[in-house]
């Protein structure tokens, strides 16, 4: 007993120790141009995702495109300031989002990691694992219709859903998130295909958002007309371009482009315009060319 006792003073010595090491350690805050502000940028990757949020002094970023994307990623990151993610979201395991993610978790303190259920065996994923485990950065997989702060605002996790899952697909396995920012928000899609579309009709988790990142790319096996009329976004923003490492075509279906002018939504391609920034105090919102 006496023994046991031991042990038991000896580890909460060591954490009590390890604890005052970490409350010496001063908290890295990123300042920003517009404090009290948010702003979301379309990083322009090529056909893959990776969008920053910078909000009231937070960062967050949700997935960091290719492997070969990633060294752009970081240095884009560094150039708006950020040191530290107070998020870092990977919607799913392709290699077009997961890629640069084990840079970012090398080149920036991450809070927390955000992860869809599904996993994958690649290098990339597995890369981004171990360098989460190395970092002893906590990892979630969040369950739909749970809500995170972030800023001023807050998103909510929306899918996939138990219907998407069943499909057994990379794409509609992915985390989709709305956030909200006074009264503006922006619903960020992954690669979430029909099925997750028609599960957010039907439970109504899915609100009306002002800036839509559209599904997989403008491909059309996602961005079915009757949700584009549920969310009735004022933009439409697709990542697309070029693939790495592919002949595949990388720019948006004809389809999807007819639903968006059909329905009056403002089309923001990254192929075209590069980098897409939007603003906003949680009334005005604006878009202004990437620095």
């Amino acid at each position: 007993m006496k023994r046991f006792l031991g042990y038991v003073l000896l580890l909460a010595c060591l954490f009590g120790l390890v604890g005052c090491q970490e409350d010496e350690q001063p908290e890295t805050k990123a300042e920003f141009a517009q404090p009290e502000n948010c702003s979301v940028h379309f990083l322009s990757c090529g056909k893959a995702d990776a969008i920053l949020l910078l909000a009231d002094g937070e960062a967050m970023l949700v997935d960091a495109g290719y492997a070969a994307n990633a060294s752009q990623v970081v240095a884009y990151l560094k150039a708006q300031g950020v040191t530290k993610l107070r998020y870092l979201v990977l919607t799913h395991g392709d290699k077009d989002h997961v890629g640069g993610m084990a840079e970012v978790l090398e080149n920036f303190a991450v809070e927390q990691l955000l992860i869809s259920p599904r996993k994958e065996a690649s290098a990339e994923y597995n890369a981004m694992a171990e360098a989460a485990q190395k970092r002893s950065v906590a990892v979630t997989v969040p369950e739909v219709g749970s809500s995170f702060a972030f800023g001023k605002g807050s998103f909510t996790v929306l899918a996939p859903g138990e219907e998407a899952l069943a499909e057994d697909s990379d794409n509609d396995s992915s985390l989709v998130l709305q956030y909200f920012y006074g009264n503006r928000s922006f619903l960020l899609m992954g690669d979430a295909l029909s099925t997750t579309e028609k599960e957010m009709r039907e439970n109504g988790l899915a609100k009306v958002c002002d800036v839509l990142k559209v599904g997989h790319h403008g491909k059309d096996d996602a961005s079915k007309k009757k949700f584009l009329k549920a969310v009735a976004p004022l933009y439409a923003v697709i990542s697309c371009g070029d693939i790495v490492g592919e002949d595949e075509e990388g720019t948006p279906d004809e389809a999807v482009l007819s639903n968006l002018t059909e329905l009056g939504i403002e089309i923001l391609r990254t192929d075209l315009l590069g980098t897409i920034v939007f603003d906003t105090d949680g009334t005005e919102l604006t878009l202004r060319e990437s620095e």
